[in-house]
């Protein structure tokens, strides 16, 4: 399983060609997300990755560049269509360190965002059910990401925090 979310993390990271990421970008991504994988993990997984994905590796000068195709269709994260949602469509408004703004710039999260800025930060608003996708992606981001609506997202996001604190505080 945490290779399947490594490789999703992976791809929501990796910008549309003409832009490109190189693996020690990546890495350090990853890291702030509390996944700690070495440079070679990386390269196996993203060529793995360009197996089924449309990615293009430019290997014109090191460091190697990763992009997603320009004509590739957009991926969808985390609004993938599965038989977790909750059913109801909701307002989300979650607020964004700008280190996301460039993850949910090249991989919207839903066809119709909106984005404002503000400062040290974004408020990223679409409106879609809430999915265990989303919930998943939200937990993902760690910090750089607060749920402002709805309240039932925010209490479900504080309820899985609390569930960690106590696994790490040797509470449960």
């Amino acid at each position: 399983m945490q290779s399947v979310l490594r490789y999703l993390m992976l791809l929501q990271h990796i910008p549309r060609e003409p832009q490109k990421v190189d693996v020690q970008s990546l890495r350090k991504r990853l890291s702030e997300h509390g996944v700690d994988v070495s440079v070679r993990t990386i390269q196996r997984n993203l060529n793995e990755l360009s197996e089924v994905f449309p990615l293009i590796a430019d290997d014109r000068s090191r460091p190697f560049g990763w992009s997603l195709a320009k004509t590739a269709p957009h991926l969808p994260f985390p609004n993938l269509p599965d038989s977790n949602t909750h059913g109801v469509l909701a307002r989300i408004k979650l607020k964004c360190t700008n280190g996301l703004l460039n993850l949910v710039t090249n991989n919207p999260l839903h066809p119709e965002q909106h984005i404002e800025r503000n400062g040290l930060s974004f408020f990223l608003t679409f409106v879609q059910p809430v999915s265990k996708d989303l919930v998943a992606w939200i937990l993902s981001c760690g910090e750089h990401i607060e749920v402002l609506e709805p309240m039932s997202l925010r209490n479900e996001i504080e309820t899985h925090v609390a569930r960690m604190f106590s696994s790490y505080n040797g509470k449960s």
